[in-house]
């Protein structure tokens, strides 16, 4: 059987983008655990030298669930930080196809390996409390970018009302 490389289906190797090795999602905490509050969930993902191709999108998913979190993407923001704290651009929107809730986060320009990349999402809590979990995926520059599944940050919120 030969394989018809004229073919809008076939892919060459070298036109597939990795990692070669894998970013690490390093430390997730927020700033505020209470109830139906406005927080700051922050993620920062270390990218190993050897990773040879750099940082370009991160994917942050909800997973199911009592309550789906509120994401206000136009006030995400990202940082290289190394020995400083340098501010990158980014371009965040909300995906709620097929019964997600994700974070789509496009870093421009993406970061290169070798550094450490601080995300700072802002969200609404829950209104009930608990543990909530968040997939994070992460993608290489490049052409046909191969994802990269980080692994999961988990939050956990205040019940309201207090002491009984």
């Amino acid at each position: 059987m030969s394989i018809d490389k004229s073919s809008p289906s076939f892919v060459y190797a070298e036109e597939i983008s990795f990692f070669r090795a894998s970013p690490r999602l390093a430390r997730t905490h927020t700033t505020f655990t209470l109830p139906n509050v406005i927080s700051t969930y922050i993620f920062e993902i270390e990218i190993p030298q050897n990773a040879i191709n750099s940082l370009q999108k991160i994917v942050i998913n909800q997973q199911t669930n009592m309550e789906t979190i509120d994401f206000f993407p136009d006030q995400t923001k990202a940082f290289i930080i190394n020995n400083n704290q340098q501010k990158i651009n980014v371009k965040a929107i909300n995906n709620f196809s097929d019964n997600k809730n994700e974070l789509i986060i496009e870093l421009e320009p993406s970061i290169p390996s070798g550094n450490t990349l601080k995300l700072e999402v802002k969200a609404r809590n829950p209104l009930y409390g608990g543990i909530y979990q968040f997939g994070v995926t992460a993608y290489p520059q490049g052409n046909n970018p191969r994802s990269l599944y980080l692994g999961i940050a988990r939050f956990h919120f205040d019940q309201p009302g207090g002491r009984f």
